[in-house]
């Protein structure tokens, strides 16, 4: 059952260091971004973190019919499997508490005065590949981001081959074009960062400093926005530990153990429900407890798909951060 349910997950098996040039799969997703704005930082196709579950039942439209045009796809959508998540009696804000003591008594680890290397790999239901969009098969994406002294970044996206949960899939798919089988490769720059705040180091501090980019704060944002700031972020260990204790207030956080995240590392998981995004979605974030570092980030639909073509529960989207 183990080995039926891994190849669904395009990560599985994947051994390589996210240094090397050729680097393989994983898996998450983003918001568009306008070049021209403050968030301009974020790459122009910003992997369309919760857009897939978060606009309403039929802002995407995606449904089980012929999108593409040329042959009828699958009743679902292939969706990763869950991770193996295994509760726990202990409180989560005893978890991040016990995590954020220990991470603030280590060294300073970041590196202001220089050039900092983001790498992650992700997936989302609603990719898009040449304006077509796919949900037949598990398209990864790898992205990697420069970020400089002065705020100044630079990125770079290529996708990687689909990953299919049967012969079926993968015929039905070829039979449609087989869009997505060439890799796709977009890059961009922006210039000087003005007008952001460096993060504080306090938890009240930095409750502000993650609010202020999005209206309103409740659990479903909070997680978003930590997602979204460990993309291009490098936090030292007190802010690290100032993010961890900020989460213990999450109204509804709950304290899922110890798992192993989709790049094979082992890490405290945290979840919290939200409708926040427009349908029933649970949130949960995998946190190293020896450096307080964020691991991975996902978000399973738990209720009504909407018009979205898949089968409840289902994981919409991951994000696990490689390096950074």
């Amino acid at each position: 059952m183990d080995r039926a349910l891994q190849a669904l997950d395009p990560a599985a098996g994947s051994t390589d260091e996210p240094d090397e040039v050729a680097l393989q799969h994983i898996l998450s997703s983003g918001r568009a971004q306008d070049a021209g704005s403050d968030r301009s930082r974020r790459p122009a196709r910003r992997w369309v973190l919760a857009a897939a579950a978060a606009v309403t039942a039929g802002a995407l439209g995606l449904v089980a019919t012929n999108m593409l045009g040329t042959a009828d796809q699958p009743a679902y959508a292939v969706t990763p499997a869950p991770l193996e998540y295994r509760n726990s009696d202990v409180t989560a804000a005893e978890v991040l508490e016990r995590i954020a003591k220990h991470t603030a008594k280590l060294p300073d680890d970041s590196r202001a005065d220089t050039t900092n290397r983001f790498v992650q790999d992700s997936w989302s239901l609603a990719t898009t590949i040449d304006g077509t969009r796919v949900t037949s098969a598990v398209i990864p994406e790898r992205r990697e981001t420069w970020v400089a002294a002065d705020g100044s970044r630079k990125w770079k996206v290529r996708t990687r081959p689909p990953q299919f949960s049967s012969e079926d899939q993968r015929q039905a798919w070829e039979a449609a074009g087989a869009v997505g089988s060439e890799p796709e490769r977009y890059s961009g720059s922006s210039g000087p960062a003005t007008g952001e705040q460096p993060p504080p180091q306090d938890a009240a501090g930095m409750r502000k400093w993650l609010a202020a980019a999005s209206g309103s704060f409740g659990p479903g944002e909070m997680f978003s926005r930590i997602h979204d700031a460990y993309l291009d972020h490098t936090f030292s260990p007190e802010q690290r530990a100032a993010i961890l204790r900020e989460l213990k207030s999450a109204n509804g956080i709950r304290y899922r153990g110890t798992v192993i995240d989709r790049a094979g590392r082992s890490g405290a998981a945290f979840s919290v429900n939200s409708t926040y995004s427009g349908l029933a979605t649970q949130y949960s974030m995998v946190f190293d407890q020896n450096s307080g570092k964020l691991l991975s980030y996902e978000e399973e639909l738990t209720g009504s798909a909407g018009k979205l073509n898949v089968e409840t529960p289902a994981v919409i989207s991951y994000c696990t951060y490689l390096k950074g």
